[in-house]
């Protein structure tokens, strides 16, 4: 046997390894990078929240609480030059109050939007997930996180609010704050299974998310 080959192998082998866990440790970061000018900032003079561009048309997924009594609202999105050259008009297309969804509309947008791709698989109890939104006015910011558990029919409602909401939805422990409502909840591969939605202020690690499944039937039907 050749002891330069066996050593050359095992140095090729361990090299493999090491940079496997280098790309899995880079996961975060790759996928903000890829997808954080796919996550809009939504303003108005009802105050600022998330939203995820879902088409080159300029189609934006965001929460109905969001948008709902937010009057003049413009979208901003990450790009060069100065703000008000990524700041747009929009409108509101569709409206779910139950589901706490949202469908707005850029007017006039740029040709080369970054899309972001809607999930076609619920993801499992315990998989990693990432935020990207504007929690409390700081802009494009991440949180990593894991799916807590799976709430069917779940029941919740706003602050100086006296609506009721109703969809499914993922239990997390990824921080979000006001100003995440919203924005894109992201898997491993950087495709949208939920919009960030809630969170309760009296407990660490309890914030919620419409679930994939919701958004889809809210777009289709």
């Amino acid at each position: 046997m050749n002891i330069n080959k066996l050593n050359y192998k095992t140095f090729l082998l361990i090299t493999i390894m090491v940079f496997s866990s280098i790309s899995l440790m880079a996961n975060g970061p790759s996928i903000f990078n890829a997808k954080v000018d796919g996550v809009a900032l939504i303003m108005g003079d009802g105050g600022l929240a998330s939203g995820a561009i879902i088409s080159s048309q300029g189609h934006i997924l965001t929460n109905w609480h969001a948008v709902d009594e937010n009057e003049d609202m413009e979208i901003i999105i990450l790009g060069e030059g100065e703000i008000e050259d990524n700041t747009y008009q929009v409108k509101v297309l569709k409206l779910s109050q139950s589901q706490d969804l949202a469908l707005l509309k850029m007017i006039n947008p740029p040709r080369d939007l970054n899309v972001l791709q809607l999930s076609k698989v619920i993801p499992k109890i315990g998989s990693t997930v990432h935020a990207i939104g504007h929690p409390e006015g700081e802009v494009w910011s991440y949180s990593l996180g894991y799916i807590s558990q799976h709430r069917e029919d779940y029941e919740w409602s706003y602050k100086d609010s006296d609506e009721t909401f109703t969809a499914d939805v993922y239990q997390m422990q990824t921080p979000i704050n006001e100003g995440n409502s919203g924005g894109p909840l992201l898997n491993k591969y950087g495709n949208i299974i939920g919009i960030n939605s809630f969170g309760y202020e009296a407990s660490q690690g309890l914030n919620y998310a419409v679930t994939v499944k919701e958004i889809v039937k809210f777009l289709v039907y």
